[in-house]
């Protein structure tokens, strides 16, 4: 009896064994992260799946994304700029030493209409310099804007927009770096974002209701404002094309209900999963180039519009999307 009750035992913990085993593999072994992907696989409903040509651009995570003529400029968290040219497969150094105290500028910075300055916030201060950081000038050493973001539509003046915020209404200036003279353009909007065209001549603007809900998209041009219908998406996930007629949004299938935007959505409290479509600012017609391609924003289009480049939110990665 003694013999047949050791090897009950036995078996029972060589069972147990076996059971923990299976759930340490199955549910508690880590995971390896994966790679970013160099193609997607994806169906679109009603249509049979295929890949899209999707390439990863950098080689970690980005900052600040902006199109230079053909070229595509880039800054990586170590302060290093990089380059990716018409025609290249891989993207390279510019050969200009890393920005210091990286962590004091406030991002991103902004380059001007010919490429070769920036300007940026820094303390309570405005400055421009060259693209390595060096020959600083200041514009402004006490800026009475506070909490600005930064745009450099042409070459004689910058643009000063309120940081968004879906609870307070803000407002678009200009500041003549000729003169230092600031005079206001659009405002009173909540949550007012600006994406201005290449030659700096129109823009479109992004905004929400008191609440932070009902979010649209509009055109301002020549001192006229219009409402592009049926857009519900922020200046963030747009881009121009060269035309200066069409631009590109990813749009987001939904917002969740309880969203204020755009507050909600740079904290990251929700994904989105976005469509492509190309939409012309004048007679409003839209066409859909993909579907679900996740949660996307810095877009920027080639000059041909054969491809369109990306940040995909999820890791800060730059991606490049063949749409011809």
């Amino acid at each position: 009896m003694a013999k047949r009750n050791f090897y009950i035992i036995l078996t029972a913990l060589i069972g147990l064994i076996i059971i923990g085993l299976l759930i340490w593999y199955f549910v508690l072994k880590p995971k390896e992260a994966a790679a970013p992907s160099a193609g997607i696989d994806f169906t679109v409903p009603g249509q049979a799946k295929r890949e899209i040509n999707l390439k990863v651009i950098s080689e970690g995570p980005v900052i600040s994304l902006w199109q230079n003529n053909s070229s595509i400029l880039f800054y990586d968290f170590s302060g290093q700029l990089w380059q990716l040219n018409e025609g290249e497969l891989k993207p390279t150094s510019s050969g200009q030493a890393p920005i210091e105290n990286l962590s004091a500028i406030i991002w991103p910075k902004i380059v001007s209409p010919d490429g070769k300055k920036v300007v940026y916030q820094k303390n309570n201060g405005l400055f421009t310099s060259d693209l390595s950081g060096k020959n600083q000038k200041t514009l402004m050493s006490d800026l009475k804007l506070k909490d600005v973001i930064l745009k450099w539509p042409n070459i004689n003046n910058i643009a000063l927009a309120s940081k968004p915020s879906g609870l307070a209404a803000g407002s678009l200036w200009f500041l003549d770096i000729r003169n230092s003279n600031i005079r206001k353009i659009i405002g009173d909007f909540f949550g007012l974002e600006v994406l201005f065209s290449p030659d700096g001549g129109s823009l479109i603007y992004s905004y929400v209701d008191q609440n932070g809900r009902d979010l649209r998209l509009a055109i301002y041009k020549n001192g006229n404002q219009k409402i592009i219908s049926n857009v519900s998406t922020l200046v963030d996930k747009c881009a121009w094309a060269k035309d200066l007629i069409n631009i590109y949004c990813a749009v987001p299938k939904s917002w969740p209900d309880f969203a204020i935007l755009p507050d909600d959505y740079y904290k990251n409290t929700f994904s989105t999963n976005d469509d492509i479509w190309k939409i012309n600012t004048e007679t409003g017609e839209k066409t859909l180039i993909f579907e679900y391609i996740g949660n996307i924003s810095n877009l920027a289009v080639s000059n041909d519009e054969s491809h369109i480049f990306f940040i995909l939110k999820e890791n800060q990665f730059l991606y490049k999307l063949n749409i011809k």
